[in-house]
């Protein structure tokens, strides 16, 4: 039992030591290192997203003139993965338009898309509300350590269902870190 004692305090007294010390060294003036990705930084995301059911609805209405797509991002290291929505309306020409937002770990990016209906469907498409459409997005902000992201590129969706969409984003980043 004297042994069991001896060897907690002795590993009590090497965690005492090594809080001091740690608290020694970050005590003093320290600068805060910022870092910036690189301007143009090249960044991909792969969104998989499922058309989302209104609120005041009990279905899912594929090829509807508006919604909401929400769903999992996995994006280069940059930004990792998240959670996506897209929120869209259909413009008078046909297009998709609409806003988006990714959330991370970091914070929250977000911005605006236009989509144009691509006449080539998907290649293991056997279904006719398969759809592929091509595009770009921009982006307009984000919060936390992406506040002030910056980005523009090709937005590419395709859907074999009208109800489950795979996006690819592909584009330019500039990402302050903090």
């Amino acid at each position: 039992m004297k042994r069991i004692c001896l060897l907690g305090a002795a590993i009590a007294g090497v965690l005492v030591l090594g809080v001091a010390s740690a608290l020694a060294a970050t005590t003093g003036t320290s600068k805060t290192k910022t870092t910036k990705s690189a301007p143009g930084t090249k960044v991909a995301c792969v969104a998989a997203l499922s058309l989302q059911v209104p609120s005041n609805d009990t279905n899912v209405t594929p090829a509807a003139q508006s919604g909401t797509e929400g769903g999992a991002v996995a994006c280069a290291k940059l930004l990792g993965r998240g959670i996506d929505t897209m929120t869209y309306a259909m413009a008078d020409s046909g297009d998709l338009v609409g806003k988006w937002q990714q959330w991370f770990n970091t914070g929250t990016v977000y911005g605006t898309f236009t989509l144009t209906p691509s006449s080539n469907q998907p290649s293991t498409s056997q279904s006719f509300s398969a759809a592929g459409y091509t595009g770009t997005y921009a982006v307009k902000g984000g919060t936390s350590t992406d506040a002030k992201a910056a980005d523009k590129g090709t937005l590419k969706c395709a859907t074999t269902d009208s109800v489950h969409f795979v996006c690819k984003q592909s584009g330019k980043l500039s990402l302050p870190r903090g």
